[in-house]
């Protein structure tokens, strides 16, 4: 019995169809769109635009003035990246490996 495991590096033309298909279906049907991406799940493509498809995703380096108010937020809660990343208005990855 061969289990077949979904994953893998991004490619060019998959992220291309997971941005049409969010466009089309909204935020919501992760499963419905994951049934266009044949080696993707849901969870993979919900991950894949929040953390860097999204249009809203900053990729700008990063300002001395975002740095110092991470730190500051990261020493008054630690670990608390989910909650961190929108007020310093970057995805919680960025925060964490900042």
């Amino acid at each position: 019995m061969r289990i077949m495991i979904k994953g893998g590096v991004w490619k060019n033309t998959e992220d291309e169809i997971l941005k049409a298909a969010v466009m089309k279906y909204g935020k919501n049907q992760w499963a419905r769109i994951s049934s266009l991406l044949v080696r993707k799940s849901a969870k993979q493509c919900k991950a894949r635009w929040y953390e860097w498809l999204d249009p809203s995703i900053k990729k700008t380096e990063w300002t001395r003035e975002e740095d110092e108010k991470l730190l500051h937020l990261a020493k008054l809660m630690p670990t608390q990246w989910r909650t961190i990343a929108p007020i310093v208005g970057r995805t919680p990855s960025q925060c964490l490996e900042r």
